[in-house]
């Protein structure tokens, strides 16, 4: 059994779905793989049981240092609704199963194998090479890589960072697989929306019903269809595409930002929700709460957003756009959270050797910058100036997607085997071994 294999096998029995978290677990997993190895490594413990764990191997210091990115918390799975224990670890058919076999203990056991390739071959990186597990990626990351940055800033001085993000996939276009890297990602700001009112019996309706005024708000605001912004990594990741997609063809001919609007609008594209997403900043009302009597006119009612914000967006001129579309004065805006997004240049050195070697791994592949939809802990990187790149050399369909967050999560041997092999070409080319 190859390596990788049994290590991510043992590596999904550890339960440390978020919350709790629990990654204690997957801390002690990783050190007894370094003790193993009589590899140095420290650990993080930002509270009881939220941990993380940094192992570092010297370079000659020529570059700053590369980290290995990973997060060792899991989303939720209700076993109910699986076919297979989603903590079992099971290897069958060719796949190992479990929750976080994507997303992203699979990636993290890539990493782990080319961080040991360096160490076992005993020669000397241009670079440290830092492999760092990381605690509550899957919440906000303020136990794992913001505890980190408050409380030991020295422990991440990066030159460059790989993590998730970016992947393969094979059915985007109708002859050869895409591999993307991720280089930068959406903003996610959290608003609590909120309005108040009397009270009274329901039997009297009084025109003041703060549920009432709130729905109408909020049903303005989604009338609203944001416009459509190109961003820099948006318009290269078409442009790598056009000339694979024959409805891109005028775009790839003169490369003018209204002309790619042009054709997505036409055929249709601008309007599925992933395209939408990549265009447009996003606004989802996930909660709403108010009431608890069918025959009470409730004074209090809130709801909580899901802001997603493109690159170079301003938070606070979104706010001020948000309340203009809510269009009553007594509906109350707060941040829950509040972020900006900063993307990382694809005219690097470092995103040169990443493209090469996934070019010399995946011959036909197309490889192209992306836009990440959701949040990664690459955004505390980021925001200080280090770029981060998400790599995640594997190959999925449209379809395996939905097991990100959803379920039946299980990764094939061969993207597991494939990327940890990608990994270590990667980690030796960036760091001229």
């Amino acid at each position: 059994m190859h390596e990788a294999v049994e290590l991510l096998s043992k590596y999904l029995k550890i339960n440390t779905t978020n919350p709790p978290g629990n990654e204690i677990e997957g801390v002690r997993f990783f050190a007894d793989i370094f003790d193993a190895e009589n590899i140095d490594y420290k650990i993080f413990e930002a509270d009881t049981g939220r941990a993380s764990i940094s192992a570092r191997l010297k370079g000659t210091g020529k570059e700053k240092p590369l980290f290995l990115l990973n997060h060792i918390d899991v989303v939720l799975a209700e076993k109910e609704q699986w076919s297979f224990d989603p903590f079992g670890g099971e290897i069958r058919d060719g796949f190992i199963h479990g929750r976080g076999a994507i997303d992203m203990k699979g990636q993290g056991i890539m990493e782990l194998m080319a961080f040991l390739e360096v160490s076992r071959s005993k020669q000397t990186p241009s670079r440290d090479i830092v492999f760092l597990a990381v605690a509550d990626e899957e919440a906000s990351g303020i136990k794992g890589v913001q505890y980190l940055f408050d409380n030991h800033p020295d422990e991440l001085d990066a030159g460059l960072v790989l993590n998730e993000g970016g992947h393969g996939i094979i059915d985007m276009l109708p002859d050869r697989p895409v591999m993307l890297i991720s280089t930068a990602e959406k903003a996610s700001n959290w608003l609590h929306v909120s309005c108040q009112g009397p009270p009274g019996h329901g039997s009297v309706p009084h025109g003041q019903n703060a549920l009432e005024r709130l729905v109408r708000g909020l049903n303005r605001l989604q009338k609203t269809t944001p416009p459509i912004i190109l961003t820099d990594v948006t318009a290269e990741f078409f442009k790598k595409l056009a000339g694979y997609w024959d409805f891109l063809q005028p775009y790839g001919s003169d490369n003018k930002n209204e002309t790619l609007v042009k054709c997505l609008t036409e055929s249709g594209l601008v309007s599925t929700p992933q395209i939408s997403a990549m265009l447009r900043n996003t606004i989802s009302t996930n909660v709403i709460r108010s009431g608890s009597k069918t025959n009470v006119i409730p004074s209090t009612a809130e709801a909580k957003l899901d802001i997603r914000l493109l690159p170079g967006q301003d938070s606070d001129e979104f706010l001020t756009e948000i309340k203009a579309q809510l269009a009553d004065d007594e509906i109350k805006i707060e941040f829950i959270t509040k972020d900006e997004s900063f993307g990382s240049p694809i005219d690097t050195k470092d995103y040169r050797t990443i493209e090469n070697v996934l070019g010399q791994h995946f011959p036909g592949a197309i490889t192209a910058p992306w836009l990440m939809l959701g949040a990664s802990d690459s955004r505390f990187f980021r925001e200080r100036g280090v770029n981060a790149y998400g790599v995640f050399p594997a190959m999925f369909s449209k379809e395996d997607g939905k097991m990100i967050h959803g379920i039946d999560e299980k990764i094939s041997e061969k993207n597991l085997i494939t990327g940890s092999a990608v990994y270590i070409d990667i980690v030796k080319a960036l760091c001229e071994l």
